[in-house]
Formats: structure tokens, C-alpha cells, sequence
């Protein structure tokens, strides 16, 4: 396949960052202040107390340039977005302890709080003197937050909540900015009304005082100790014991208890108020996308600029071939680079789903059950290749300088943070399936019989499932028409599970788990669809026709290497034959070889990652001399010689 491809660096780096491109001011000016003021880089080698103190030395730094602020996320959540892209070049500690501070501390008092709370909270909050932490993980429940224990039972006598943890299990656990340095927290405990649990609330909680720092009688507080990653953040295990709040530390928007006792809630169902308390956990999910995206973009960099300077074997009295030459690597490296790409047109595309300004419950619904399988899916995803790409780095990989370990321990807690993949692909399948129930209920039993005839005409058909012609295999028609029908079949095969497991008397939940590897696979099939669509949407949206044909390449080359991960699937269902299977594996052969040659000008097209201050790794440099920049970072002295 003899390609070339007219690189528009401009047009390549505006697509790749569509939902941000019109605010990549506030990150390179954002980007500049922390690199003047404060130069946080990934911190490689320090004390955890150390680590934990610089990192909220540089927090209260980064708060005095006045930027960050609550109410940015509820005047323009894309600005607040282009800070944290920012902050994702420091050290991962420093953006998290910002993010669980504005976002998940702020952000819920945001949403769930009235002008009265964001009147008292957010001023200090904006300077950090109020320093806030997330409460709602248990020691004994994390993804089912409904079943938490803590309680904060009403007393109207004094208008106080007595919040207690009534069992070992019930302990908080993993609250981020607690351990040492944090002063209030929202703490999501069952709110008791007149005996009766009226569900989870938040209730903002002051753990310490602000002058002395003592932490108040009736809370006990601890650090967690050591941790794979965060290493910066002082997460700590609280206990309450008959700790009572004022009642107006309630975040009363939905549900409230008035000065003369009543409890009334705004909204429908004890559910409905459930999503809405939790609310600020879709955005952090989005967040836990936008991270690993990051760091692969990083890390991949690295990977493919040392490819194509390393020398490493080749024929007798030549010169040493690029290791990138390999199909072992390019094989391996390029496709990753389309994924990358993929990966971002979907992100931006859950930037613009999320922040739509109206909504509908179902298009609110669609978007939170998506974001949860997409995030599962990057973070999977992602810890899989950095550990690939250490290795296509050799020894050289191994060096903490190059920062693969770094990023391999920090986004190793992106996996569960926020929702576990399980438990996201699980939230993702319930919707699917809700979906199929209202189309089975319109169409009824004609409408089924049709789409399962259609089905079997389409993996019947020799053109789908034999057919080598180059032009269909590379034609999007044929990828979507892959990726839907693998989504669809898998859709069919766990609702046939759970009628089965139904007719045999299981209850919901034993049928769910009996079928439950087939319905996450069934959410990663449909994760991966969406990926797709919204690739293609984005290529079609792209004004410049060169950027176009080549992001329409990398796109051919993300479905067609998916495909071939997945062959197992598709031979057993017959949708290809192994005729066809080998002529999709030349093709991808054939798009990596195209796309080599251009392979670091795509990268390097995400201007972003090219000002970021972290970026004097040894094997990225620009220069391409990774030996020197290795030798001067270990103080290899120069030869005489």
C-alpha cells in the first residue's frame, strides 16, 4: 500500500482536541503559571510524608494564582476542564488532591448545595483554607454506595445530625486530603428520620478545627498507609462516634428538613434522589477518561521517538536497523496510535453529550450509562499497553526517569477509582438492556423475528463473510457493520441467558450472574461501537481533506486491529472465514506500514503534550539523542576519547 500522507499539524491537532480547541488558551496560560510558579513534575523518588507535604504546599500555591474556583465549573465547565488538562503534565498527587478539593468536595456542594452553602463554603474553599475531602467510600462497601453505613440520625431538639459508624465495616475509607491536612468532608451517610432510613445524603462535616488543625472530639482518624500510587495524597479511615453536625450542613437542594421538623424531598423516588446525590461522580468519571488518554498520549510518545532512534541489530556491514522497522514493534506501536486517536474522538464527544446545556432524562441516562463503559474500557486498555510499552523501551523503560513505572502505578488507581470496570460495564448493560425492552415493546414479536432474519441474511452472505476485496475490507461500512453485529449477537445471547435462567425459576440476581461475563462482554462490544461512531462522525466533521484521509486511516486501522483481537468471536459466529481473517491481518500490516513513516508527527500533533514543563524525558526528547540525555540523568561522565 503505497500512501502519502500531507500532515496539517494544525488541522491534525484541532481535531484530535475538538471539545477543548476554542479554550486551549486557559491551558497554555494555566500551563505556564505552574511551570513558573511551582515546577511540579512527576515525583519519582521521595518520602511519602515528604511527598504528601509538598503536595499540599503546591495545592495551596496553585490556589493563590486565583485560577481554580468552584463556580468556573458552573460558568463554563470547559475552562475548569482545560485547568485540570494542565495540571495532568504535574504530578498526578497534585491533580488529584485538586480535583477531590474543587470537584468532588466543591462540585457536590455545588450541585446538591443551595446559594447559602456556596455563599459560606466557597471562598474559602477557592483559597484552600477550607481543605476538602470525598466521603463516601466504606471499608465495607465501595461501588455499592446504597448499602454504605454510616448514619446520621435527626434530632430535633437541637436541629443536629449524631452521625455514627456504627460497625468496623461502616469506617470511612480511602477519603482522599483527610489525613493530614483536611478540614471538612461531604460525608454521604443514611440519613435517620424519626427511625426511619430515608436513603443516602450528604452532609457537609467539619473534621477539624481551621486555626488549630485538632481534629473535634467524636471522630477518630487515620492514613491508610503506603499505596501502589497517589503517594501525595493523605488518604485516611475516619470513625464517627455521636458526632452531631447542624442541621444546615444538610445539602438540602432535593430533600430537606424544615426549622419545624418535616423532612420533604423534591424529587419522585428514593432512586431518582440517589443518582442526584452521587451526581458528581459521572463527572469524575469523565475526568478517569480524560487522565489515561493523557498518559498513554505521554508515554506512547516515548515509546515511538526512542523507536525511531534505537539501532538494534540489522545485516552484516550495514548500519544497525531503527528498532520501529520491526513489525514486532510497528505491529504493535501503530495500531496503539489509533486507538489513541479513537479514544480521544470519544472523549471529546462525552465533553459535549455531558455538558449539554438541556437534556432529557433518557439522553442524561444514555450518557451516564455510556461514560461508565467507555471509562472502563480507556482504563483497561491503557494498563495493558504501558506495560507493553515499558517493555518496547528495553532496560531503558526500566529507568524511573521515563516515567513508565510512574504512569503504570498512578493510573493503575484510574482502574477502580470512582467505579470499578466490572461494576461501569455492569451500569452500561443495565441501560442496553432497558433500551432493548422499550424497542422489543414498540416492535413486539414481528419486529424481533425481522431483525434476526436481517441478522442471519447479512453473516450469511458471502460478500460479509468471505469476500478479501481490499477496498470492502478497509470500507468503514464493513467495520461498523463488524462492530454492530458483535454488540447485537452478544445483546441476543444474554437476553436468551436470562430468559433461560428466568424460566428455571433464578431469581433477578442469580440470572444476572449467571450470565454476567456475557453481559460485560456485551457492554465492552458496545463501548467499542460507540468509540467507533463517534470516530467516524468526528473524521466527517474534520474541514481539511488531507487531515481527513489520514485520520480516516488510523480509524480503519483502530477497527480492523479490534477485529483481529477479536477473531475468536467473529470465526465462532461465522461472520468471517479464515480466508478472510488472514486478509484482514495484511491489511493491518499494510495501514501500519503506510502510517510509519508519519507516525511521529502525529503524535507530536497534540501540541499540548510538546509544552507541557514534565517533558525533558530522556527518551522523548525531540532531539532524538536518548543516549546523552540517559547518561547526563545518571551522571555518565563524558568520554575523553
Amino acid at each position: 500500500m503505497d500512501v502519502k500522507y500531507i500532515i496539517n499539524k494544525d488541522q491534525l491537532h484541532q481535531a484530535r482536541n475538538s471539545a477543548l480547541h476554542a479554550h486551549e488558551k486557559y491551558y497554555k496560560d494555566f500551563s505556564q503559571l505552574l511551570k513558573t510558579n511551582i515546577n511540579n513534575r512527576p515525583v519519582i523518588d521521595m518520602a511519602s510524608d515528604e511527598h504528601k507535604a509538598k503536595t499540599h504546599r503546591d495545592a495551596i500555591e496553585v490556589c493563590k494564582m486565583g485560577v481554580l474556583d468552584v463556580r468556573v465549573i458552573q460558568k463554563d465547565p470547559k475552562i475548569f476542564l482545560s485547568y485540570l488538562t494542565s495540571l495532568s503534565s504535574c504530578d498526578m498527587s497534585l491533580m488529584a488532591k485538586l480535583v477531590i478539593h474543587f470537584q468532588l468536595f466543591g462540585g457536590t456542594i455545588l450541585e446538591l448545595g443551595t446559594e447559602e452553602h456556596h455563599n459560606k463554603y466557597f471562598p474559602d474553599i477557592k483559597t484552600m483554607r477550607i481543605v476538602g475531602g470525598f466521603g463516601m467510600t466504606e471499608m465495607g462497601h465501595g461501588s455499592n454506595v446504597r448499602q454504605i453505613e454510616t448514619t446520621a440520625e435527626y434530632d430535633h431538639t437541637t436541629k443536629e445530625f449524631i452521625i455514627n459508624s456504627p460497625t468496623r465495616s461502616s469506617t470511612k475509607f480511602w477519603i482522599g486530603n483527610m489525613a493530614k491536612y483536611g478540614t471538612h468532608i461531604v460525608l454521604f451517610c443514611r440519613l435517620i428520620y424519626k427511625g426511619e432510613d430515608k436513603g443516602v445524603h450528604g452532609i457537609v462535616t467539619q473534621i477539624r478545627d481551621l486555626d488549630s488543625k485538632n481534629v473535634f472530639p467524636g471522630i477518630e482518624i487515620g492514613d491508610c498507609g503506603p499505596k501502589i500510587g497517589w503517594n501525595g495524597i493523605d488518604n485516611a479511615w475516619i470513625r464517627f462516634t455521636n458526632y452531631r453536625v447542624p442541621k444546615e450542613n444538610l445539602l438540602n437542594r432535593f430533600a430537606n428538613i424544615s426549622d419545624s421538623g418535616d423532612y420533604t424531598c423534591k424529587l419522585s423516588t428514593p432512586g431518582k434522589l440517589f443518582q442526584v446525590t452521587i451526581s458528581q461522580l459521572v463527572f469524575g468519571r469523565l475526568l478517569y477518561i480524560c487522565g489515561p488518554i493523557k498518559a498513554l498520549t505521554i508515554t506512547l510518545r516515548t515509546g515511538l521517538t526512542y523507536a525511531f532512534n534505537r539501532r538494534q541489530f540489522g545485516e552484516k556491514n550495514k548500519i544497525e536497523e531503527l528498532i520501529i522497522n520491526y513489525p514486532s514493534h510497528y505491529q504493535v506501536l501503530l495500531p496503539m496510535l489509533s486507538h489513541l486517536v479513537a479514544f480521544e474522538f470519544a472523549r471529546d464527544s462525552i465533553i459535549e453529550r455531558l455538558l449539554e446545556p438541556k437534556t432529557t432524562d433518557e439522553r442524561l441516562d444514555e450518557t451516564n450509562s455510556t461514560i461508565s463503559g467507555v471509562k472502563a474500557l480507556v482504563n483497561e486498555y491503557t494498563m495493558i499497553y504501558l506495560n507493553k510499552l515499558r517493555t518496547f523501551c528495553g532496560g531503558n523503560g526500566v529507568s524511573s526517569f521515563n516515567l513508565f513505572g510512574y504512569y503504570r502505578n498512578e493510573m493503575d488507581i484510574f482502574q477502580t477509582a470512582e467505579g470499578d470496570g466490572a461494576v461501569l460495564y455492569q451500569q452500561l448493560a443495565k441501560f442496553l438492556l432497558s433500551e432493548y425492552k422499550k424497542w422489543y415493546k414498540k416492535e413486539g414479536v414481528t419486529g424481533y423475528i425481522i431483525k434476526e432474519v436481517q441478522t442471519f441474511l447479512a453473516t450469511s452472505n458471502p460478500m460479509y463473510t468471505h469476500t478479501r476485496s481490499i477496498p470492502y475490507i478497509l470500507s468503514n461500512e464493513f467495520h461498523h457493520h463488524a462492530f454492530l453485529y458483535r454488540f447485537e449477537r452478544i445483546r441476543s445471547t444474554v437476553i436468551e441467558k436470562l430468559s433461560h435462567s428466568k424460566s428455571k425459576k433464578l431469581t433477578f440476581l442469580q440470572s444476572w450472574n449467571d450470565s454476567l461475563l456475557y453481559i460485560i462482554d456485551m457492554a465492552k462490544a458496545y463501548s467499542h461501537l460507540y468509540i467507533l461512531e463517534q470516530s467516524h462522525l468526528a473524521i466527517r466533521r474534520c474541514q481539511d481533506p488531507s487531515t481527513r484521509h489520514l485520520l480516516n486511516d488510523l480509524i480503519k486501522l483502530y477497527a480492523l486491529s479490534n477485529i483481529e483481537q477479536d477473531f475468536a468471536f467473529f470465526r465462532n459466529c461465522n461472520f468471517l472465514s479464515s480466508g478472510k481473517a488472514f486478509a484482514i491481518s495484511d491489511a493491518i500490516k499494510e495501514l501500519c506500514i503506510g502510517i510509519k513513516p508519519y507516525a511521529l508527527q502525529i503524535i507530536n500533533s497534540d501540541y499540548n503534550i510538546l509544552i507541557d514543563p514534565l517533558l525533558n524525558i530522556p527518551l522523548a526528547n525531540l532531539d532524538g539523542d536518548y543516549i546523552n540525555h540517559m547518561a547526563d540523568c545518571v551522571g555518565v561522565p563524558k568520554s575523553n576519547l
